[in-house]
């Protein structure tokens, strides 16, 4: 699609430079810290699932929590287990796998723009990708979707170079990556970069691409052994039921069904993107309608640009008319959208509405680093770092702001679109180096999991019950302990319950707490999981407590003499509230001239 000239050795030189600081800026975003964040969404899913493959020997059958468990299939599970036999069971090990692929997304992003776009385009899109918050954000959660971005984009990029008649190796090569899309998430993996390789085949129809038969069929055998694999092994331990489960349940009553993630408008996702594609989603309507009407054809890229947007309006229309609807959802597509955007900022010169936006994104990113430093200082202080930390903090962030502001007034293009990125980077190294980790320390969650060791050391048949949980304390149990969660609101049963259980108490529950039948085992201070959220510094931070209290009668000689203290504290509160307070004797005071001639005549 771009018929660039050959570089010369000199711009050879500069281009890999700028594509080996790319990697080193998206590693040093990705990999610091990656173990301090705590449990997200269905991460719990994933890591209970790759230990107990590793635990149970069994690499065929998923089991979560004891049960066989056929929500995705088998490939995340398999890499999260490998990470975990190489360095230990970790959360940081887990999300090994999703930063990696994080990483060799922006590679193939780099490879797909190349063709598409052009290399300069490529470049800045690449540098629009590694600086979109959410898109580095979600490669440092342990699920599969930053593995269904790799398979998609390297997939359309694959299909690229066929068609170019670059690679001997791009078909064969196509067929082992949608086998893993397929072994990652199963039919959407082929729905995504399928629709981006028809609408290759269409845009270029009066062509063929120079593939043989051969290579063809060996294409095929790999899909089906890479990606079908491990649903034809599976069958043949289990029979039909996994499969039902998966394909029915999975796929297609989560795209037409009412199940969760359900209820969301048909377009959820252009907000999302917007809000968490920003500032650089504030450029793709721009860019769309400079390379849409008839005159854009004559920019650099405009055809390539034409095809990432149409690749990236196909996969939004099967996501929007799903009924379950997440925000990671979009992975898949930033690679796509940010080449668009790129095409757009590399295009020379610059005209009067993009400097307008640019300008406006600038100003909105400076006022929001102020605004957000001001709400993180309401922060109680046991949760935010020290003060030295929050003096460089402000110091970076009023240096940041007013290097955003003299970008917009000088609106220069290169000036203003690294002032972004690099603020956007800062802004992100910040809340993983400083914030999260002063916010994690201050958290309980540690200290509840040690608790429930403890308990469990004594009593190993426990399990946890609890009705609310701001701390999200529960995959932290599940996963460091192996302890099984009851998420209930009924709680009384739990605590009457001839069988062992540990009861999780928030303020609202605390009246529960006086149940005979209950040992404290310790109290704690927390603030909720959201507080770092946009919506949680707006509302105001407040700290709460929160109990741990078990049921049972324990052999350990610590809680033995906890309980014991605590009901000696117990009788003597009861025995001071009962007794008639004691009038107390008022002083005599005597004049100063008196007390310093001679002692006090007795009373």
């Amino acid at each position: 699609m771009n018929d660039a000239p050959s570089l010369s050795p000199a711009a050879v030189r500069h281009e890999r430079l700028a594509v080996w600081s790319l990697l080193a800026l998206a590693s040093l975003l990705l990999f610091p810290s990656l173990g301090v964040a705590p449990l997200e969404r269905a991460e719990i899913y994933f890591l209970d699932v790759a230990r107990a493959m590793l635990e149970r020997g069994d690499w065929l059958v998923p089991y979560y929590r004891g049960q066989p468990f056929f929500d995705k299939p088998a490939l995340t599970y398999w890499l999260m287990a490998l990470s975990f036999e190489g360095f230990g069971f970790t959360a940081e090990a887990a999300r090994l796998v999703p930063a990696l692929a994080t990483l060799f997304t922006i590679l193939a992003t780099l490879g797909l723009g190349a063709l598409a776009v052009g290399r300069r385009a490529a470049l800045v899109g690449g540098f629009v990708l590694v600086t979109t918050l959410a898109f580095v954000g979600f490669g440092r959660v342990a699920m599969s979707d930053s593995l269904l971005a790799l398979w998609s984009t390297l997939s359309v990029w694959l299909g690229l170079c066929a068609y170019e008649g670059r690679a001997r190796w791009a078909v064969p090569l196509l067929g082992v990556t949608l086998g893993c899309g397929f072994l990652t998430k199963g039919p959407v993996a082929l729905l995504l970069p399928g629709l981006g390789l028809l609408l290759l085949m269409w845009s270029r129809r009066p062509a063929r691409p120079p593939v043989t038969a051969t290579r063809l069929a060996v294409a095929l055998l790999l899909f089906t052994v890479c990606g079908l694999g491990w649903f034809g092994l599976a069958y043949a331990r289990l029979g039909s039921q996994p499969l039902e489960y998966f394909f029915l349940r999975e796929n297609l009553q989560r795209f037409a069904a009412q199940t969760y993630d359900s209820g969301r408008p048909i377009w959820y996702y252009l907000f999302t993107y917007m809000a968490q594609g920003a500032p650089w989603s504030l450029f793709l309507p721009i860019a769309a309608w400079r390379v849409l009407r008839p005159s854009g054809t004559a920019m650099p890229g405009a055809q390539g640009a034409r095809f990432l947007l149409g690749w990236l309006g196909l996969m939004l229309v099967p996501l929007s008319l799903s009924r379950g609807k997440l925000d990671y959802y979009l992975l898949p597509l930033y690679p796509a959208a940010s080449l668009v955007v790129g095409q757009l900022l590399s295009s020379v010169p610059w005209r009067q509405l993009e400097r307008a936006v640019a300008r406006a994104a600038a100003i909105g990113l400076a006022l929001g680093l102020l605004v957000g430093l001001r709400l993180i200082a309401e922060v109680p202080v046991g949760w935010r770092p020290s003060e030295g930390s929050l003096k460089l903090v402000t110091l970076g962030v009023v240096t940041l702001a007013l290097l955003l502001c003299l970008a917009a007034l000088r609106a220069r293009p290169r000036a203003l679109v690294l002032s972004l990125g690099a603020s956007v980077s800062a802004v992100f190294l910040a809340l993983t180096l400083v914030f999260l980790p002063a916010f994690r320390a201050g958290q309980p969650n540690a200290r509840i999991v040690q608790d429930v060791a403890r308990e469990k050391a004594f009593e190993p048949s426990l399990r946890l019950a609890l009705c609310d949980d701001p701390l999200r304390v529960q995959r932290d149990v599940l996963f460091e302990t192996r302890t099984a969660v009851d998420e209930r609101c009924d709680l009384y049963a739990p605590i009457s319950s001839s069988s062992a259980y540990l009861v999780l108490l928030t303020h609202e529950q605390w009246s529960l707490s006086q149940h005979a039948a209950l040992r404290h085992v310790r109290s704690y201070a927390y603030l909720p999981a959201t507080a770092y959220g946009l919506s949680g510094l707006l509302e105001g931070i407040v700290p709460s407590r929160v109990g741990l209290f078990a049921n049972f009668a324990t052999s350990d000689p610590v809680a033995t003499l906890k309980s014991k203290r605590e009901r000696r504290q117990g009788i003597r509160a009861e025995e001071q509230a009962d007794e008639p307070p004691v009038p107390r004797r008022k002083k005599r005071r005597f004049p100063l001239h008196k007390r310093l001639t001679g002692p006090p005549p007795h009373p």
